[in-house]
């Protein structure tokens, strides 16, 4: 008899060598032994084969492995494929592939089902343990060699990883839109801000040059930017690109895109200008300034002798980048709010909890019944991961929505949020998105449809109250 519990968690790889931690520096030292990297944005079935589920005693997907597009194959990426001598309608390869994050090398197969249609390739026979757990919107990234004979290399990138998935997103150019791509590695810029910054960088060289009392002023006088600044900066871009000269929510067919355009693609760009010309900056005024000696030997030395420096300038800039989404998030939110006409009261203390808006005003808030009858809680969070468990105490007697700019949130986490009784705001890509689980939520909804149940259910009994809203008066 077969033991159910050991079949399914046999595992086809052999361990090769010792399990390496998944970093930006490992995906860098994979470019540099590839010719290309084939990278797949992940639907729900490129990972739910890799989940058992314990109720039907069987895997959630049959679908054995990630499903890859066209251009997999039509790119070359894979060794050749040939047909199989009982059913010549397969075609497939056998492609060896090492999982530095397993230590294991595996004996994958690339199969095109071409009976099934142009896009049915499936890439089979990987860890499971690489898609099991992962979140949505995922990564899976497959490195070929520049050797012939090496194995490829393959790794999974959790979306939930705020600062690999930044990383990768910035290297190769992936935008929201992104769902699958080949990519030459010759082309891949492992540093895209250098080209920008190399004037300061010229600068500050003349500037040490010049003499250390110019250097010191040059680098001193250096500031970031504030969120006031760059939010405005990237809502000018905005208006200037697609020529829309306003931000009424009212007005717009897809609010929460823009919001995320602007919040997490524009902004921050702008933001890692300042923040690489800045703290930049003071990496090189702990290495170079005071007189220290800039030979090489100098530099080894002033890197030891002031690693505690380096550390807390390196420290206050991560600090300062986990901040910034969420104020940016704040500034845009109460822009499109006051350009919709929509009442609200900011940042309002009542018992011990602050959302971040209370529609339409604390006034109403704080009074037990106007509260139920006409008040709502909106709060916001980037990313949700457990940070959703603040937002609960945040309601009493009243609806709460969460508004975020998250594609990652996994089902078991908008279960929860749906028995507490929140109901989730997300851009409108990634309501209808594949590789999100926010399609069949009734208790996931987008931007526009948060502006416009506003309008429909909420204009005419706070209007009832003398309270303007919508651009409409009492």
């Amino acid at each position: 008899m077969i033991n159910n519990h050991s079949h399914r968690h046999r595992d086809p790889g052999i361990v090769i060598a010792s399990a390496q931690d998944r970093t930006a520096e490992l995906v860098e030292r994979l470019i540099s032994l590839s010719s290309q990297v084939l990278i797949k944005k992940l639907a729900l079935n490129d990972r739910q084969w890799a989940i058992w589920d314990s109720a039907k005693g069987r895997w959630k997907s049959n679908q054995a492995g990630p499903l890859l597009p066209k251009m997999a194959r039509s790119s070359a990426f894979f060794p050749e494929i040939t047909p199989d001598p009982i059913r010549p309608h397969n075609l497939s390869t056998l492609v060896h592939v090492y999982w530095p994050t397993t230590g294991k090398l595996y004996r994958s197969n690339f199969t095109w089902y071409s009976e099934k249609g142009e896009g049915e390739h499936h890439f089979t026979i990987n860890p499971r343990t690489e898609f099991a757990d992962i979140s949505p919107a995922s990564y899976l990234l497959i490195f070929k060699p520049k050797v012939l004979g090496e194995p490829y290399q393959a790794l999974t990138v959790d979306s939930a990883d705020d600062d690999l998935t930044e990383y990768i997103n910035e290297i190769f150019g992936i935008t929201t839109s992104f769902t699958f791509g080949v990519f030459e590695t010759k082309a891949i810029d492992i540093n895209p801000l250098l080209t920008k910054l190399r004037q300061l960088a010229s600068q500050l060289i003349a500037k040490l040059e010049e003499s250390e009392a110019a250097f010191e002023i040059f680098v001193s006088g250096l500031r970031r930017r504030s969120p006031q600044a760059i939010a405005a900066a990237a809502l000018e871009q905005w208006k200037r690109d697609t020529g829309i000269l306003h931000f009424n929510p009212y007005f717009l067919d897809e609010p929460g895109d823009v919001l995320f355009d602007l919040t997490r693609v524009r902004e921050f760009a702008l933001y890692k200008e300042d923040e690489a010309a800045t703290y930049g900056a003071q990496l090189v005024r702990a290495l170079l300034g005071g007189g220290r000696a800039t030979d090489r030997r100098g530099i080894v030395i002033s890197l030891i002798e002031r690693f505690d420096i380096f550390y807390d300038i390196c420290k206050s800039a991560k600090q300062a980048r986990a901040s910034r989404a969420g104020g940016s998030f704040e500034i845009h939110m109460t822009s499109a709010l006051k350009a919709g006409g929509v009442p609200h009261s900011p940042q309002f203390v009542f018992d011990g909890s602050k959302p971040d808006f209370i529609l339409p005003s604390g006034a109403i808030y704080e009074n037990a019944d106007d509260r139920r009858a006409l008040a709502l809680v909106l709060t916001l969070k980037t990313t949700i991961r457990e940070r959703w468990k603040q937002v609960v105490s945040e309601s009493t007697g009243c609806p709460i929505f969460l508004a975020t700019l998250d594609e990652s949130v996994p089902g078991k986490t908008l279960d929860k949020l749906e028995n507490k009784g929140i109901t989730l705001v997300v851009p409108e890509q990634f309501k209808k998105s594949e590789f999100a689980e926010y399609a069949q939520r009734a208790s996931v909804i987008t931007y526009f449809d948060f502006f416009e149940m506003l309008l429909r259910e909420r204009s005419e009994p706070w209007l009832a109250r003398g309270i303007p809203c919508f651009g409409i008066g009492p």
